[in-house]
C-alpha cells in the first residue's frame, strides 16, 4: 500500500512538473487546472517508455540466461 501511495505521489509531481497540472494561489484560494489532453500524452509517454524498459530488461535476461546455457 506505501509503494502504491508512493508512485501516486510521484505521478502527480511528474504531472506538476510536465505542466500538466498547475497550481495558482490568490490571496485566498488555489486554483488547480489539469490540462487533460497533456496528461494523456504523459501518460502515453510514460507507458511507452515501461514497454521499451521491459523489452530491453527481457532481452537482457535472455542474454544472461543464454551465457548461462553456453556454459
Amino acid at each position: 500500500m506505501k509503494v502504491f501511495a508512493f508512485l501516486a505521489a510521484l505521478a502527480i509531481v511528474g504531472l506538476v512538473i510536465t505542466g500538466a497540472i498547475k497550481l495558482q494561489k490568490s490571496d485566498n484560494s488555489i486554483s488547480i487546472q489539469i490540462d487533460r489532453n497533456r496528461v494523456k500524452e504523459e501518460a502515453k509517454n510514460v507507458v511507452e517508455k515501461g514497454e521499451d524498459l521491459l523489452r530491453d530488461a527481457g532481452s537482457a535476461f535472455e542474454e544472461a540466461r543464454d551465457t548461462r546455457t553456453e556454459r
